[in-house]
């Protein structure tokens, strides 16, 4: 089964089945492809001592604030 992409505003978090402009505030929407249902991209960002460190989802992270991301993975693996 192929992987559907989502579509997600940065302003409003409006989801959308296209891409183009959001309906609700007008911002560009991104293409995020949420990953299977047992990829670890869907879960949020635990370090060493298995603490969460987000609530958001890995791929969000990496769709919106990817130099964060890359960050505190760098971090991660520093520490294991």
């Amino acid at each position: 089964m192929d992987e559907v992409p989502v579509f997600l505003c940065p302003r409003c978090l409006s989801a959308s089945e296209t891409a183009g402009a959001c309906e609700v505030c007008g911002s560009p929407r991104l293409s995020c492809r949420p990953g299977a249902p047992d990829d670890p991209c869907r879960r949020p960002i635990i370090d060493g001592r298995g603490r969460v460190r987000t609530r958001a989802p890995l791929w969000w992270l990496r769709t919106s604030v990817r130099p964060l991301t890359e960050e505190m993975e760098r971090r991660r693996r520093s520490t294991t």
